[in-house]
């Protein structure tokens, strides 16, 4: 929607209020707006100062949902910061979708449920904001989907099964510590003065730090991939060339993975550079690796190419958290400067 600029008094400027946005806020003559800048674009987040607090609850009509849809509701209004979740029904909820409710209950991080009845059960999230900051909780992430790798890395160079699943479930931690960051995202981008608590000066870096915390779930599932490979292929074993060739591309993608942090923490050209380069070293170990698999051809030689291209589409997702660590640089550092002549 569009609105113009009305000029109040010799040189203040001001624009109305949608009406219907602000009945939803229920604001009044005299309430306070919090109104934040995006230092790169110029672009402007005008927020309530409390925000409406109808949206801390949300009810979920379970008759006309399977058991998989509740889940998904749920998991989303967890995500959005929903407080108070009701799960209704015209009838008896059906066991399965009982079983839903405590699965997902299972899989997030603060959810419980507190009452339950035949045909509604409600689910509080004790997670509030001010419990945890976002880089504190970006590097739990972090932590976690490096440790997941590393198992599924060990697994594969000693072919240990056991080794393997302990990688897979770990997923289940990463995925925990993923839907809790998106909670504290979303609730922090409705309410800017949360930004402090979460350890963040200003709201705009949010979306980048997002996007970050993807590409770590998805590496991930790369890593998950790797453990599978061991899994699913039977009487796995490396010949000592190959698994040479194997271990080296593995180290660089730590090297990618710890630069990539760095860059994304510390925000610099020359942090930046450095993820670029471990980047370039990899691509390197990778290639040589492909090469000893087209010329040796060793068994076995399909699971080993799922292997190296895991691998590299690890490398790549954190290629994208690089490009967004890139912008964060841009920004705070003012690499680039204009001038008029």
């Amino acid at each position: 929607m569009k609105r113009k600029i009305q000029k109040l008094g010799s040189s203040t400027l001001a624009v109305t209020l949608p009406a219907e946005w602000a009945r939803e806020q229920d604001l009044q003559k005299g309430d306070e707006l919090v109104v934040q800048r995006d230092e790169s674009s110029g672009s402007l987040l005008v927020v309530p100062d409390t925000p409406a607090e109808t949206e801390a609850t949300a009810t979920i009509d379970a008759a006309s949902l399977d058991s998989e849809s509740v889940q998904r509701a749920i998991l989303a209004q967890y995500v959005l910061g929903r407080q108070l979740i009701e799960v209704e029904s015209d009838g008896p909820i059906q066991p399965a979708v009982f079983d839903a409710i405590t699965e997902i209950e299972r899989q997030l991080m603060g959810l419980g449920v507190v009452e339950e009845g035949i045909d509604t059960v409600a689910i509080r999230c004790s997670v509030d904001p001010g419990d945890f900051e976002l880089p504190t909780l970006m590097d739990r992430l972090w932590r976690t989907e490096a440790t997941m790798r590393s198992e599924a890395v060990e697994s594969l160079l000693e072919a240990d099964d056991d080794l393997a699943e302990r990688a897979i479930d770990r997923q289940r931690q990463v995925e925990k510590l993923f839907y809790l960051f998106l909670r504290l995202v979303f609730t922090t981008y409705r309410n800017p003065r949360l930004n402090e608590s979460v350890g963040l000066e200003t709201g705009f870096p949010l979306i980048g730090y997002r996007s970050v915390a993807q590409d770590v779930v998805l590496m991930a599932g790369a890593a998950r991939e790797l453990a599978e490979v061991v899994i699913d292929t039977d009487d796995f074993a490396l010949d000592e060339e190959t698994r040479e060739h194997l271990t080296a591309a593995a180290t660089a993608l730590d090297d990618v993975a710890t630069a990539t942090r760095n860059a994304v923490t510390t925000p610099t050209a020359t942090a930046t550079t450095a993820g670029r380069e471990a980047l370039a070293t990899l691509e390197a170990c990778a290639d040589r690796a492909q090469e000893h698999l087209e010329t040796a051809r060793p068994e076995p030689i399909l699971a080993l190419q799922r292997v190296l291209l895991t691998l590299r589409r690890s490398a790549g997702h954190a290629e994208d958290s690089l490009d967004v660590a890139t912008h964060f640089a841009f920004r705070s550092a003012h690499a680039v400067e204009t001038k008029d002549f």
